[in-house]
């Protein structure tokens, strides 16, 4: 018999990439609702109200977007649900109705811009079934005119070079739409020709042949325009008419949603039925690490899938039945963490942080609180099941060594495998960081696992990994 020692130096996030038994003990294969942003273990802070109103019911339709209006006199909450926009009131503490849709699709996908018209700062608003609308800070007014050729229906817009650009109309489904090139009397509304200034003028042009592959998204990154499609994804390249170029980047992709793209550092990232995928200004493939989800991804509905950049972490929402996950991935440090126990209808960053629209029309800041905004949150890691390399040996739990502290009296829940034997231990974690918990255990088996989970929503952090004391032996011994 002999004394070893099950170690986890850190914590580093999801990975269902391989077979658990191969997994690095830093990772899980299966975690909720946990911070492991240091290398240590701790239930997420959660998330409270950054607006006390709630967005006025006036349909059945959940929150489809939340956005910010800003300018140099302050910023403007602005929410979108069925159909109708609301302006939010900071000192009456109240949503206002500012607009009614004529027409509702009912996959409601808006996609949101803030520019400038000439010396007024602007937010336009596409959604594919209406011209664009756009808001002043003061009022909500049609976009474009039949003389400058832009009022009418897009579903996608996008800065390029200082011009307008758009698609998504559906009797034009592969068409580009530019507007002519800012400056004299020129604006972003003006799409139409200049036969004196060419190098200057709007128009458009046709991306693709086929009406069976339409326009789904577009991007703009500092020296190129990204052009989704239903199969096959393009780049636009040029600062002028007589110079864009048109180029394939993939002829065999799967669908892209306007509302599932992001920009990050001049990097689109965007998520298909398979994963994270990244656009490096060459080309398009999925993340090198985009496995570590696969189980998640798997069975999970990127439909109505909602992105935002936070800092330097990614977000994006999947379904997986009736329930959403909230899908965080670290820019920086390539970690991955999902969320749940809360539904969010749509996400946005203001000043570093996440903005959430969740299931009770609420815009709530991530990432503060102790809580979903009062519902307590659940959260658990799983250890890889492992063997230890040694199939035949059996491993007795001795001792778990623990270092970290509670939130008030938060217990830590304990779950420990020995094979097919499960024993559950609830303990209190030391008051201070310099004391270590010692846990006795039992049973044994060939394989182990461990499951650490808060009770009740309770709170604890874990420093500095752990380490678990087992004695192993063959079965002659």
């Amino acid at each position: 018999m002999a004394i070893c020692t099950y170690r986890i130096e850190s914590f580093y996030g999801l990975d269902q990439s391989v077979s658990e038994s191969l997994l690095s003990p830093a990772f899980s294969p299966d975690a909720m609702n946990m911070d492991t942003s240091e290398g240590d273990l701790a239930v997420t802070k959660g998330y409270v109200k950054l607006l006390p109103a709630a967005v006025p019911a006036e349909s059945t339709s959940g929150v489809d977007r939340i956005c910010f209006f800003r300018s140099a006199s302050g910023e403007i909450p602005i929410a979108i649900s069925g159909g109708c926009v609301y302006t939010y009131d900071a000192e009456e503490e109240e949503w206002t109705r500012a607009y009614t849709y004529s027409l509702v699709q009912e996959k409601r996908h808006y996609s949101v811009l803030m520019t400038r018209i000439g010396t007024t700062d602007v937010m336009l608003i596409a959604d594919g079934a209406n011209s664009i609308l756009k808001f002043d800070g003061e009022s909500f007014s049609a976009f474009g005119s039949e003389a400058g050729c832009s009022n009418i229906s897009v579903g996608c817009i996008a800065m390029y070079r200082g011009r307008l650009f758009a698609a998504g109309n559906r009797e034009n489904p592969n068409r580009l739409y530019y507007s002519k090139l800012p400056g004299g009397e020129r604006t972003i509304e003006d799409w139409g020709y200049d036969e004196d200034s060419p190098a200057v003028e709007g128009g458009h042009v046709e991306i693709g042949t086929t009406s069976g592959d339409p326009i789904t998204a577009i991007c703009a990154i500092s020296n190129q325009l990204l052009i989704f499609k239903k199969n096959s994804v393009y780049r636009l390249i040029g600062d002028r008419p007589g110079n864009f170029n048109i180029e394939l980047i993939e002829k065999d992709s799967t669908p892209v949603s306007d509302t599932a793209t992001a920009v990050y550092r001049d990097m689109v990232f965007f998520v298909t039925d398979d994963g994270l995928h990244c656009f490096n200004g060459v080309d398009t493939a999925a993340m090198p690490d985009a496995r570590r989800i696969k189980r998640i991804m798997e069975n999970a509905s990127v439909a109505d899938t909602r992105m935002a950049v936070a800092g330097d972490r990614l977000y994006f929402t999947v379904k997986l039945g009736t329930e959403t996950r909230l899908i965080e991935y670290d820019l920086v440090s390539r970690r991955y963490m999902q969320y749940g126990g809360f539904a969010a209808a749509d996400l946005t960053s203001r000043e570093g942080s996440l903005i959430i629209a969740n299931s009770e029309r609420y815009v709530v800041k991530w990432g503060e609180g102790g809580s979903f905004d009062g519902m307590p949150i659940n959260a658990y890691w799983y250890t890889p099941m492992s063997d230890l390399g040694d199939k035949a040996a059996i491993k007795s739990l001795r001792e778990l060594y623990l270092r970290g502290r509670p939130e008030g009296s938060s217990m830590l829940i304990i779950d420990a495998w020995a094979g097919r034997h499960r024993d559950t231990y609830r303990v209190l974690l030391p008051e201070t960081e310099e004391d270590v918990l010692e846990v006795p255990m039992q049973n044994e088996g060939r394989t182990l696992r461990l499951r650490l989970g808060n009770e009740a929503g309770g709170r604890f952090s874990i420093t500095g990994g752990l380490e678990l004391s087992l004695s192993v032996r063959k079965r002659t011994e």
